[in-house]
């Protein structure tokens, strides 16, 4: 193995960085979208049969998907620099 085919320590870094917030935007998300007022299933009178018109982005919402473009961001342009360097496969 030649110094060409080594990656450098900051694109393993950049690597986990992006896994790292990629992951936690992904798992953030499941609580970015819903209903304000709580559960829709204790407020059904109010909204009736489709509270679909009552969803909206949520506080999490604010960091979530940030973090997941971000975190997609740093996996792009770490593989694409480490691919540059090792000349692919």
């Amino acid at each position: 193995m030649t110094a060409r085919d080594e990656i450098h320590p900051l694109y393993i870094a950049l690597f986990i960085v992006g896994g790292l917030c990629t992951g936690t935007g992904i798992i953030n998300l499941y609580f970015s979208f819903g209903y304000r007022g709580g559960s829709m299933n204790e407020h059904i009178s109010d909204l009736g049969s489709s509270g679909i018109d009552n969803l909206e982005l949520l506080d999490y919402a604010d960091f979530s998907i940030p973090l997941v473009l971000v975190g997609v961001a740093c996996l792009v342009i770490a593989n694409a620099t480490a691919w540059k360097e090792t000349d692919g496969y």
